[in-house]
């Protein structure tokens, strides 16, 4: 990323700014069951991240020591945690949130 004077993403956490572009996303284009699989697999994505980073967190509090080679492999799993958890979320809310849209209008013909 390059510093220019009026970049907005320096002014902002970059967490904050990768959700609100995911945010931008248009699910639009999916079918209502490849919605209910986002959704889905975003969801339960977002569990085993969680997950894992409590098994880490509780293997260090334990006071399981991490050899100097798997710090930096620790640290690179955090930040990309950090950025992958809200991105999850947000895309299983957009599916979630455009299956109810597409539930609402959906016309069924009578009969």
């Amino acid at each position: 990323m390059m510093n220019f004077e009026n970049d907005t993403a320096f002014q902002q956490n970059s967490v904050t700014v990768f959700r609100s572009l995911i945010a931008g996303l248009d699910l639009g284009n999916l079918d209502e069951a490849q919605l209910y699989d986002l959704s889905a697999l975003a969801s339960e994505s977002a569990e085993g991240l969680c997950q894992g980073l409590l098994c880490l967190s509780e293997g260090l509090e334990n006071g399981e020591m991490l050899p100097p080679e798997g710090i930096l492999q620790v640290s690179s799993y955090l930040k990309a945690s950090a950025h992958i958890l809200p991105v999850l979320f947000e895309l299983s809310e957009k599916a979630s949130d455009t299956l109810g849209k597409v539930k609402k209008i959906t016309i069924y013909p009578m009969m």
